[in-house]
């Protein structure tokens, strides 16, 4: 396996995990609207980071044939 491709996998893996902590924290919060509106922020820039580092990934395996 290419070093960038192990790069671009570990760095998916890293912010799926973090994508699926920050939801995981939302589902917990009991805090009042305040509190929820920030872990909602959280969850959407986990979000969109998440979906950078799969692109990332999907454009390096295409130019790779896999």
């Amino acid at each position: 396996m290419s070093d960038e491709r192990q790069k671009l996998l570990n760095e998916y893996a890293v912010t799926s995990r973090a994508l699926s902590d920050a939801v995981e924290r939302l589902r917990h919060v009991n805090a009042d609207a305040e509190g929820f509106i920030r872990a909602l922020a959280e969850t959407g820039t986990a979000h969109r980071a998440c979906q950078r580092s799969r692109m990332r990934l999907n454009k390096h395996l295409a130019q790779r044939g896999g």
